[in-house]
């Protein structure tokens, strides 16, 4: 005989169990906070409807199948209402996350009114026919119920987070449907094994499949509509607050001013707030799409306030550098290098120290007509989204990434393994401290401090971005010679120095210098690659919780493209992983090597 408890204990629990493995490395306060407030809301809400529909005897209990009885519903039944809220938000969550929130904003007021107001005037009248068709003792009775009881909360809902749930509709479906489907087959066990029963008398006798009434069906398809709807309610309400940081200057916390700050966002109409911040956002990430699938594929591994500004970072980092790069005339490279290093100057004119940050959004008073004369305006777009996360970034390793561009505009010569590391330490190590800074504020912990105490874990970060940048040279000896008549293997790993560096620099023929010569300079690279990085990563155990495999799947997903040097029989002109490579050496990172650096 199956009881109710054992229903939980078989059916509900145990899937709860494996979502919560599967969902663990993206589980943070954030999430954990929101599950939690929308099951306490679901639980108040649902209570007294769930006893006026039993002591209406729409559906009742077999006494022996249930351990007791409050009110008029059993101890297992208000436990349900919190099972699968908590089942279906774990899910939604591995459906949903993989988009950045400023994407689904919509900002155009008509189309945005529409999808508002059109499906909240049609529920307004659902509403008022549940209510109707609410007759104690008549086939309408159920139905009726639940119209009555899920129209107001999708109404007010939907008011908050209509347009951005429309933008994520093919995830929110799948969200939707997938628990659905499955509650109803677990449902329909429990039908048949009497654990509860439909009075056939309020019911309206309609059955989707054999013993399951159209209305249990119905009522588990909507409150699940309602549970991925509140859970995008959240996250329509976060995202605003990390894209439009000025206009809502605190960071998550378990406080009463954090959960207004969270209201107003939520009830802010996307299509009031400035769009050129979106604009450049979405800029931001197109440039990263096309210059670093490895960097596009790891990003989604991180929390989406946390992605959106590396995404930011990375691509200034990006942009700058294709503006040194790319550039033919000497004298405009100086031009350009000379720009960037006076809006860094605007940027952080007020700091104090090299490493010293806010802690509160602040406005910069930026004359940017001076930079729209000599920008595109894609760069534009880079150079403004970091001006409104500068304030909690530092500017030493601004200082020490221009210090890197002048080495490439200088057309200076790395002479050994110490110049090396000095300038991968310019334009690698000095983004990897950025990203430090970048998880620190962004996290959802309020014990990280952002400066002085983290010295170790922003040496580390120095050193892996070291690490990285050496991989990237070990890959690209013959791209930067072709392409930039760079060449950044030391001199004293030559066997000529004057003739290779012709060769590289000056004839940009580095395939004349022969696969085993190029594998040889790239396999050392490689050696010393391994060292930066095995030295840095224990400073992963010191970076917030929910950063830790993300950290680690990066960087695991970037170094992978150390196996496809090494295993092809010739030196590949630029190594690269396959989407699928990058998808499993992530997984195994984050549930498995990360294990080690989370217990």
């Amino acid at each position: 005989m199956l009881t109710y408890i054992d229903f939980h204990l078989k059916y509900t629990l145990t899937v709860i169990g494996v979502l919560s493995l599967i969902t663990r490395p993206f589980i943070n306060r954030t999430e954990v906070f929101k599950i939690a407030v929308i099951s306490a809301i679901a639980f108040v809400y649902t209570t007294p409807w769930d006893n006026y529909v039993i002591y209406r005897d729409a559906w009742n209990y077999s006494p022996d199948r249930v351990l007791a009885i409050i009110g008029y519903a059993p101890i297992e039944e208000y436990m349900f209402f919190i099972i699968q809220t908590v089942l279906t938000s774990l899910w939604a969550l591995l459906c949903v996350r993989w988009s950045t929130p400023c994407l689904n904003f919509n900002h155009d007021k008509r189309s945005y009114q529409l999808i508002r107001w059109v499906p909240i005037t049609i529920l307004t009248i659902v509403t008022i026919v549940g209510y109707k068709l609410v007759i104690p003792g008549q086939g309408t009775f159920y139905l009726g119920c639940i119209l009555c009881w899920v129209s107001p909360v999708i109404i007010f809902l939907w008011y908050g987070a209509g347009n951005f749930f429309v933008k994520k509709i093919i995830p929110s479906t799948f969200a939707i449907v997938v628990p659905s489907l499955y509650l109803c087959w677990i449902d329909q066990l429990a039908l048949k094994e009497n654990i509860w029963h439909i009075n056939e008398k309020t019911s309206l006798n309609i059955f989707i499949v054999e013993d399951l009434p159209i209305e249990e069906a119905f009522f588990f398809f909507v409150v699940n509509l309602i549970i991925v709807l509140a859970g995008t309610c959240f996250d329509k309400a976060s995202g605003v607050i990390e894209t439009y940081t000025s206009e809502y200057p605190l960071r998550f916390s378990i406080s009463w001013k954090y959960v207004c700050q969270l209201f107003s966002a939520f009830a802010t109409s996307e299509y009031n707030m400035p769009q050129i911040v979106t604009g450049d956002i979405k800029e931001s990430i197109e440039i990263i799409t096309v210059a670093s699938k490895s960097f596009t594929t790891a990003s989604f591994l991180f929390p989406a306030g946390i992605r959106l500004d590396l995404i930011i970072l990375y691509s200034f980092c990006r942009v700058t550098d294709d503006m040194i790069d790319d550039e033919l005339d000497v004298e405009k490279k100086k031009r350009m290098f000379e720009l960037t290093g006076r809006f860094i100057n605007e940027l952080f004119h007020d700091r104090k120290s090299d490493y010293d940050v806010q802690t509160k959004p602040q406005e910069l008073k930026i004359d940017w007509t001076k930079y729209e004369s000599e920008l595109t305006d894609r760069e534009l777009s880079c150079f403004r989204a970091l001006s409104r996360i500068a304030f909690y970034l530092p500017r030493k390793p601004f200082d020490e990434l221009l210090a890197g561009y002048k080495w490439d505009i200088e057309g200076r010569l790395i002479r050994n393994e110490d110049d090396l590391l000095l300038y991968s330490t310019y334009v690698a190590g000095s983004v990897g401290a950025l990203c430090v800074y970048v998880m620190m504020y962004r996290c959802d912990n309020d014990k990280y401090d952002l400066v002085e105490n983290y010295d170790y874990v922003i040496e580390k970060a120095y050193q892996m971005g070291r690490a990285l940048q050496l991989v990237n040279i070990a890959r690209d000896i013959v791209t930067d010679s072709e392409t930039l008549g760079r060449c950044y293997v030391p001199t004293e790993y030559m066997d000529d120095e004057e003739e290779e560096v012709r060769i590289l620099w000056h004839e940009k023929q580095p395939r004349s210098l022969g696969d085993k010569k190029l594998k040889k300079y790239s396999t050392r690279l490689i050696h010393l690659a391994n060292k930066q990085q095995i030295e840095s990563l224990d400073a992963i155990r010191c970076l917030p919780h929910v950063t830790r495999g993300s950290v680690l799947a990066t960087t695991d997903i970037y170094r992978g493209l150390v196996s496809a040097i090494l295993s092809s029989p010739t030196y590949p002109t630029r190594a690269s992983l396959s989407k699928r490579k990058k998808i499993l050496i992530g997984l195994n990172s984050l549930y498995i090597k990360s294990i080690q650096y989370v217990v």
